[in-house]
This record gives structure tokens, sequence and C-alpha cells, in this order.
């Protein structure tokens, strides 16, 4: 499992995975929730979003042609 660092304090931001990668976040608004999508370069991870209250230690599991990547949110 890989671990993304956030900054609760900032809405769109960089973030570094435990492995050293880096991706970033972008916050937007859909009907009546917070939208936090996560973009990663290349093929290594997968990207995601997550609808709603984004919080510590919250995980996510992603499904693609290429097998499952399992995540895990964690504040700074």
């Amino acid at each position: 499992m890989l671990t993304i660092y956030v900054d609760p304090k900032q809405q769109d931001q960089v973030v570094q995975l435990s492995d050293q990668d880096r991706g970033y976040l972008s916050v937007s608004k859909q009907a009546n929730t917070a939208r936090y999508t996560f973009y990663f370069v290349g093929h290594q991870h997968p990207s995601f979003w997550h609808d709603g209250k984004l919080t510590d230690g919250a995980e996510e599991t992603v499904r693609t042609i290429d097998g499952v990547q399992h995540y895990r949110i964690a504040f700074r």
C-alpha cells in the first residue's frame, strides 16, 4: 500500500508518495460535495478521485486494466 502525503490546509497542491514519486491534488466542487482528484504522471500509479470529505488514514483501492493499486491518505 502506498501512502499519499497531503497538506489538509491547502486546496490544489503537489503531493508526495511513500515511494518518493510525486503527483498533484486538485480540489473541485461537485453538486453538494468536494471532489479530490489525484493525478500521477506515467503509468506506474493510476490517477483517481475521491468524492466527499478527505480524512487522515482514508484508504482507496483503484482498479485498472494494469491491476490494483491501494493508497492511504496521510495528513502532514
